[in-house]
């Protein structure tokens, strides 16, 4: 959950808006329902109560390696974290100076969800696909394309430029897809989990 951080230098980086409320919200719903929780957690913003067990991690690297070796055992992944999705080809050892004009090459990063079937065929894989500005109908074909490439059973959508439900937000508005579509409308986060887990629940 939340956002990964790739550094460029040993103080600087790139990273994403991603807050970790949702993800924090879906780990609530998943330890009222009685299962036994464990949180991969990049940057947040959000204060995570102890009765959960957390792995920190930094970059999309450090989180495919804990997810490597925690899939083969696990029942249910939800992929909320928001993955990088580029890292620097070379990361400087010593601070850049800021007074020079400066080009960084980025090459792409793993995509982590892609592997998740291939690690644990039976498990049950819910992603989530954050877009921007964009049409329900392009929304939703991006999300069934998420299905197809990852083998995703569920996969949450949403349009993160909607001012109501922008990264960071205590609300969301998503399209729960699968071969059906649950539309939820502008809800809290936690009402948005709680149906997500009733969806889960059904569907597992």
């Amino acid at each position: 959950m939340g956002g990964t951080y790739e550094p460029i230098d040993p103080i600087r980086g790139i990273t994403n808006k991603s807050s970790g409320k949702m993800g924090l919200e879906l780990a609530k719903q998943a330890y009222i329902r009685g299962f036994d929780v464990t949180l991969i957690v990049a940057n947040v913003s959000v204060k995570i109560p102890s009765v959960f067990d957390v792995i920190k991690v930094e970059t999309a690297g450090e989180m495919n390696d804990v997810i490597k070796e925690l899939i083969p055992t696990q029942d249910i992944f939800i992929s909320t974290a928001a993955v990088s999705d580029f890292k620097f080809e070379d990361k400087e050892i010593h601070k850049i100076d800021s007074s020079k004009a400066l080009s960084i090459n980025l090459k792409p990063t793993i995509k982590i969800i892609r592997q998740i079937k291939e690690l644990n065929p039976n498990i049950f894989l819910v992603g989530f696909k954050a877009e921007v500005n964009i049409s329900k109908k392009d929304i939703i074909a991006s999300a069934k394309q998420q299905i197809k490439d990852a083998g995703t059973d569920l996969v949450i959508a949403n349009d993160v430029s909607d001012e109501n439900c922008h990264f960071g937000s205590d609300n969301n508005k998503v399209w729960i897809v699968d071969d059906d579509i649950v539309s939820v409308p502008l809800s809290s986060k936690k009402e948005v989990a709680n149906i997500i887990f009733d969806v889960i629940l059904e569907k597992f």
